[in-house]
């Protein structure tokens, strides 16, 4: 009896052609240039849903007279080490690290970005990660970025058999083309949180040290 295998859905994450001599479907494994590009993508909507607000409430309260600097700007070098540290803690979280961290431990294991290159983020098992693992796998992104670890990163990425970052090593993460199987809803809840503390934080920065 000839046995049928069906072919592979490409929204399951699994690209047909892989198929290995034993005909199991392998996973299709998301490379470089598609994740560069959906990385840089939510770059820009993360930094802009944050930025975009603040720069609009300003207006508003300059406008209605709400709000005013005192004087002129002050140099970089003239404000307190707190104040300074809270500036740069308010740019870090206008790049994204809520709503990363949300997004891939949601139902589309996905950012944006990711969502609309087709990639998506799952554990070693194939199963949606939690929002633990995906905290640690966020906390690792932006620590070896910090400390140059991205270079490294994209060769891991360009060079390894499943194109894995330094993150996905450390979180036991894989990317994969496609989309998962089940869930597809982000969830509002989750917008709201991963805009929500960045636009606070980035205001009262601004309001306090301008």
């Amino acid at each position: 009896m000839e046995v049928v295998v069906p072919e592979a859905d490409p929204k399951d994450g699994v690209d047909d052609s892989r198929r290995g001599e034993d005909n199991s479907i392998r996973p299709a494994y998301a490379g470089l240039g598609r994740r560069l590009a959906a990385y840089l993508l939510d770059l820009l909507i993360a930094s802009a849903s944050v930025i975009v607000p603040v720069y609009l409430i300003m207006r508003v309260l300059l406008a209605t007279g709400t709000w005013a600097p005192a004087g002129e700007r002050a140099p970089w070098s003239s404000h307190k080490y707190l104040s300074q540290i809270a500036v740069a803690i308010a740019f870090f979280l206008a790049t994204g690290p809520i709503y990363v961290v949300l997004c891939h431990a949601s139902p589309w294991q996905a950012t944006v970005g990711k969502r609309l290159l087709n990639i998506y983020v799952t554990g070693e098992d194939g199963k949606r990660i939690s929002l633990a693992r995906s905290l640690v796998r966020g906390v690792a992104l932006w620590s070896f970025n910090l400390f140059g670890g991205g270079l490294l990163s994209i060769i891991t990425v360009a060079g390894s058999e499943k194109h894995r970052a330094l993150h996905d090593f450390a979180a036991h993460t894989l990317v994969l083309n496609g989309r998962p199987a089940t869930g597809s809803t982000l969830g509002i809840w989750r917008i709201a949180a991963s805009v929500a503390p960045p636009v606070a934080w980035m205001l009262a920065t601004f309001l306090g040290t301008a």
